[in-house]
């Protein structure tokens, strides 16, 4: 029968997120549902739940979930049928299933640690048979008949042949030795189209059944005059039906199953292994992130576009409101009106600066270090006297709700604040690439000043030492503490102008370790200001 021939049993009590490859997506679900077994109904299966996955049918049993239940990949579907239902008869989806189901036990060693070849990346399990049989890095296949213990021979893979004797050899080889390429004579393994060093197409090996010669008569397939053998109808006892076979024909038309395999039976047109698959893989995930990132940005250029649109219409729901209630009665509606556009960023009073609202670029820019100056000093920078940079970006857009500003704009505002700020807020950029707004009490000159004067009164200190004691002065300036990193950074500009020296010298025990490593210590610099007259002490 048909659920014989083509299901595996699962256990219905996992969590059927459980179950799934890692590259299997669940469709749809439909609880009330019964199984016939060809044109019967299966005894066993009349009241449970079916999933729809990118990969598989699932039939979870609801009173023998441990026993009762089971999957059947779709790779056997042929086709499928629908049934409306009519009268007492309920809803039904034929689905006919053919293929050779004894291939599948090649792929029990699927779900184990594999590692490839080719590349000697390491294949973890979990993916779907399919899948598990290709690397995920450079796209070749495995090799069943290979030992995993084994792995790899560098020996094999890596040498290279002399170029005569091999590009028109008529000896038979066996599918395991190396196919030389007729080009630059390297050593390919047998399961590459093209050359993995110049991407040359590699003579084709013979099959076993070019080799031998073909059999006078050819065996009769075994006979299946009973249809009713080959198929399984899912029954929908309580609706269901319409949105499950849609999900169906949706993961029989993707066949997300041969995905990988079409890379592999491309043949000599295939140019995704080997290491110049690794590296253009590389490169196509970096020109993805990149086009990822433009979009985005785009679309963040078009809803600042769209966002003067928002704004007028906030302005005129405004003045509605304000005509059609009195100050001390509003109704609760237009309290509630009110405070979605001040959530927004899109309330009257507080309305962002749109470039629509300045006569030129220059003007708008002025427009937006003022709106940014009091953001800052209001919100941003109130208990603070240092802040990154992308913090600002990401809280100045917030407060602006849907007119936001793209990060091009951005760095032509930050040179116009210190013109709108009291006290002044400049920019500062450390050797790291970090960049940060601040205030005059942490300028270069200032916080090197203040280092020197905490380092003579205290002596050599390190630089989580010397965090902690800044933490405390700003505690008592009502300012917000610096982190370790961003101390670092500071401190390690001051070495660098000369004000503090580095001491790192000090050995300490690494607990643990079993060794020892130097603790950095820091110095006021003693010989700030003097010269040297080029003469030695004597």
């Amino acid at each position: 029968m048909s659920l014989k021939r083509f299901s595996q049993a699962i256990d219905g009590t996992i969590p059927i997120q459980a179950l799934l490859y890692d590259d299997e997506d669940l469709l749809g679900s439909q609880d009330n549902v019964g199984i016939y077994d060809g044109q019967q109904k299966s005894p066993r299966h009349q009241s449970g739940t079916a999933y729809i996955t990118s990969h598989r049918l699932f039939y979870v049993d609801g009173p023998k979930p441990d026993s009762c239940s089971f999957s059947i990949d779709l790779s056997h579907v042929s086709r499928t049928d629908y049934y409306a239902g009519l009268f007492t008869s309920s809803p039904k989806v034929t689905v006919y299933l053919a293929g050779d189901v004894s291939s599948e036990s090649n792929d029990e060693h699927a779900p184990s640690i594999w590692e490839c070849q080719v590349c000697g990346n390491r294949n973890s399990p979990g993916f779907s048979p399919s899948a598990a049989r290709i690397c995920g890095l450079c796209g070749v296949p495995r090799d069943a008949s290979d030992d995993p213990e084994q792995g790899s021979s560098a020996t094999h893979l890596s040498s290279s042949l002399p170029a005569s004797g091999f590009a028109g050899s008529s000896v038979p080889r066996s599918s395991k030795d190396p196919v030389p390429c007729p080009a630059c004579t390297f050593l390919n393994h047998p399961s590459l189209r093209t050359c993995e060093l110049c991407e040359t197409d590699l003579p084709r090996r013979p099959s076993r059944r070019e080799l031998q010669s073909a059999p006078v008569s050819r065996p009769h397939s075994p006979d299946n005059d009973e249809e009713g053998d080959m198929l399984i109808k899912v029954s929908f006892r309580k609706g269901g039906d319409k949105a499950i076979y849609g999900a169906l024909k949706t993961s029989l038309n993707g066949k997300v199953w041969e995905s990988k395999a079409a890379i592999v039976d491309r043949g000599g047109g295939n140019r995704s292994v080997g290491i110049s698959g690794i590296l253009r893989t590389v490169e196509n995930s970096v020109q993805e992130r990149e086009t990822s990132m433009h979009d985005a940005l785009q679309d963040l250029e078009a809803l600042m576009v769209k966002a003067k649109d928002m704004v007028h219409l906030a302005a005129e729901l405004n003045d509605k409101l304000t005509a059609a209630s009195s100050t001390n009665d509003e109704p609760e509606e237009a309290t509630f009106i009110r405070s979605s556009l001040t959530q927004l960023g899109l309330h009257i009073d507080n309305a962002p600066v749109t470039q629509d609202m300045t006569k030129d670029e220059r003007r708008w820019h002025e427009e937006l270090a003022r709106e940014l100056a009091k953001v800052l000093q209001a919100g941003l920078m109130r208990d603070k006297g240092i802040v990154a940079l992308d913090e600002v970006w990401g809280g100045w857009n917030r407060a602006r709700g849907v007119a936001l500003i793209p990060p091009a704009t951005f760095l032509q505002v930050i040179p116009l604040l210190p013109q709108y700020t009291t006290p002044q807020v400049s920019t500062r950029k450390f050797a790291s690439g970090l960049t940060v707004l601040h205030t005059p009490p942490y300028s270069a000159s200032a916080f090197s000043a203040r280092l020197a004067g905490f380092l003579v009164m205290q002596g050599s200190r390190t630089t989580l030492e010397i965090a902690l004691e800044m933490e405390l002065d700003m505690e008592e300036s009502n300012e917000a503490g610096m982190s370790v990193s961003l101390c670092k950074e500071m401190v390690e500009d001051c070495e660098r102008e000369g004000g503090v020296c580095r001491d790192d010298v000090g050995q300490c025990s690494i607990v643990g370790g079993g060794g020892v490593g130097a603790e950095v210590r820091w110095w006021p610099n003693l010989f700030v200001g003097y010269v040297w007259d080029g003469e030695e002490d004597g």
